[in-house]
C-alpha cells in the first residue's frame, strides 16, 4: 500500500510554506526549527512528512533545490507545482490533471492505493487540495519518466523524431462502462498502461 502525508492542520499549510520564504535557509529542518520559527504545536511536525514526501527536504531534513527554488516568490508557485507532481507521481500517473479533480475522486484514489480510515483520508485528500492551491501547473507537465518538466509551445511532452519516410498512425477508441465506481476505470487505465503503453 502506499503512504501519502497529511496534516491535521491544512488551514496552516499556506503559513509553512510562507515562513520558507520569509526566513534563511536552515542547515536541517526539524520540530526543533518548527519550534524557532513560531511553530511550536505538536501537530506541527505533521508538515515535515509533507515537506519530506514533495522533496523539499531528504531523508535527514536538509533543504533540497525545491526549497531554495521556492523562496523566489516569482517561481515558487512553479516550483511547487513541480514538486506536488513529483511526489504524487502516482496519482498524476492516473491523472495527469489531478489538481483539477474533485473530492469525491481523490478519496476514491487515497482510499484505493492506502486503505486508511476514512478520516486519515480525507486529511490526505484536503492536505492535497490545500497544497495545489498555493501552485500553479499551467505549463507543467509530467514526463514519462515521473519527473515534471516545463511544457514547450501547445505540447506537454517532447516526442522524439520519427525518421523520414515513416509514416506511423496509432487509433485507440476505448468504450467505457457508465459506472459510479472509479475503481473500474483505475484498473482499466491500468490495463492499458501495462499491455500497450510499456510495451517497445
Amino acid at each position: 500500500m502506499s503512504e501519502f502525508p497529511y496534516t491535521p492542520l491544512t488551514g496552516k499549510i499556506g503559513k509553512y510554506f510562507d515562513k520558507i520564504q520569509e526566513v534563511a535557509v536552515p542547515n536541517k529542518v526539524d520540530s526543533n526549527w518548527l519550534k524557532s520559527v513560531g511553530f511550536k504545536s505538536g501537530n506541527d511536525t505533521y508538515v515535515l512528512r509533507i515537506w519530506r514526501f514533495i522533496g523539499f527536504i531528504d531523508s535527514s531534513g536538509v533543504p533540497t533545490d525545491f526549497w531554495r527554488e521556492y523562496k523566489n516568490p516569482k517561481e515558487a508557485k512553479k516550483v511547487l507545482a513541480k514538486a506536488i507532481m513529483q511526489g504524487y507521481k502516482e496519482l498524476f500517473a492516473t491523472y495527469p490533471d489531478a489538481y483539477k479533480k474533485d473530492k469525491e475522486t481523490l478519496y476514491a484514489f487515497f482510499s484505493s492505493k492506502s486503505g486508511k480510515a476514512k478520516s486519515v483520508i480525507n486529511k490526505m485528500v484536503t492536505t492535497f487540495i490545500n497544497l495545489c492551491n498555493l501552485a500553479d501547473f499551467e505549463g507543467v507537465a509530467l514526463e514519462p519518466s515521473g519527473k515534471p518538466e516545463e511544457k514547450e509551445g501547445e505540447g506537454a511532452r517532447k516526442i522524439p523524431p520519427i525518421p523520414q519516410g515513416v509514416t506511423l498512425n496509432v487509433n485507440i477508441q476505448l468504450t467505457l462502462p457508465v459506472t459510479d465506481d472509479a475503481s473500474v476505470y483505475d484498473k482499466i487505465f491500468k490495463a492499458l498502461k501495462e499491455h500497450l503503453l510499456s510495451r517497445s
